[in-house]
């Protein structure tokens, strides 16, 4: 199983809209089980109840349904103050605290930016990359920056083809 997460809180975001091309598109080309977690649907209040034990059946069922069977991670990840959302980085404390060794370690993940400036957060990149092979997660070397994100989308609010056709390249590479 694929999980792809739209590492945000905000609403309706461009990182959402690049999560659904992405879902879309492996949907169409592999026999594997695709699931899309977005942050800004998930209820911290009971994620994090009781704090920082990640023990309710919110927690629990969260891990089960989208990060436990995933052998890949596909983080779709904008750029916030330089760096990945810090929402991002609670969601991967909270849910860590219970069954780590089967929520993260021996994993793959894939790490895609997204952002308005000229780098595609790839400083944001570089940090979650860090936090997550600290977590004994095999982090791909090569990571996917998409820049200028409010000018990737046509009039129709769909990616440009040329947008598109890098994000898929980088997918056929990474699912090789």
């Amino acid at each position: 199983m694929i999980t792809i997460i739209a590492a945000t809180n905000r609403a309706g975001s461009m990182t959402l809209r690049v999560a659904k091309e992405i879902s879309l598109f492996l949907k169409n080309t592999t026999n594997k089980k695709i699931k899309l977690l977005n942050l800004a649907d998930v209820d911290f209040n009971k994620l994090n109840s009781p704090p920082y034990q990640s023990t309710s059946s919110y927690a629990n069922s969260t891990r089960e349904e989208y990060l436990i069977p995933a052998q890949q991670l596909i983080f779709v990840v904008p750029e916030y103050n330089g760096s990945f959302p810090g929402i991002l980085k609670y969601f991967i404390d909270l849910v860590s605290t219970t069954d780590f060794n089967k929520t993260f370690p021996g994993k793959t993940a894939a790490l895609i930016g997204v952002a308005q400036g000229q780098a595609g957060n790839l400083r944001g990149l570089t940090h979650l990359a860090a936090v997550l092979m600290h977590m004994e997660v095999h982090v791909i070397p090569k990571s996917l920056p998409v820049s200028l994100i409010n000018s990737q989308f046509n009039n129709e609010g769909k990616l440009i083809s040329a947008t598109k056709n890098r994000i898929r390249n980088y997918l056929q590479t990474i699912n090789k």
